[in-house]
């Protein structure tokens, strides 16, 4: 079953439609790009480059994601597959507003705390918001509540990435993140 398949079974409210594999890498790179130059603009307030060593192949991974806050703590929303490298708390960067700071990654291993964070989120946004920020989208009828967001978070997967940002040596304090988004 792909990816795409996996997202629409089961009749599931909430789907995760994924660009096919050359479209999604080409994304990638000019997101890439966009956000590695010193002045990303607008984007760069919610989305970020997340650099890490995959936890298997050693090798230097960088990949753009969406950072939201939720409850004064700072997240990265993703089903994609590199989200398993911070099954345990991992060392890396993180490129956001032109600026790379270093920083840890750690899944959030409850699926209740994930689907209420997708869930505050989803409100926050908006429904067009969401499928932007988000990357997920909502069968017509009523707003998905707390068992629809339960059942996209073992179903599709969703999840969220605690990130802990280092500012100086030692130092874990978190920056600001803008949630402006247009309704």
């Amino acid at each position: 079953m792909t990816a795409i398949e996996q997202t629409a079974a089961a009749g599931a409210r909430i789907t995760r439609p994924l660009p096919g594999g050359e479209d999604r890498a080409a994304t990638n790179a000019r997101m890439t790009a966009l956000l590695s130059s010193p002045d990303p603009g607008p984007v760069a307030a919610h989305l970020a480059l997340v650099h890490f060593t995959g936890r298997r192949t050693g090798r230097a991974y960088t990949v753009p994601a969406g950072v939201h806050r939720l409850g004064g703590a700072l997240y990265i929303a993703t089903g994609s597959s590199w989200r398993h490298n911070f099954r345990t708390e991992a060392a890396g960067e993180l490129t956001w507003n032109g600026r790379r700071t270093a920083a840890r990654f750690a899944l959030v291993t409850d699926p209740e705390t994930t689907a209420r964070g997708y869930l505050e989120l989803y409100e926050r946004y908006g429904a067009e918001a969401a499928q932007r920020r988000l990357g997920i989208s909502v069968s017509d009828g009523p707003a998905p509540g707390l068992d629809d967001f339960r059942a996209a978070v073992t179903g599709i997967p969703l999840t969220l990435v605690a990130v802990t940002l280092a500012t100086e040596p030692g130092d874990t304090t978190e920056l600001a993140v803008n949630e402006r988004t247009s309704r």
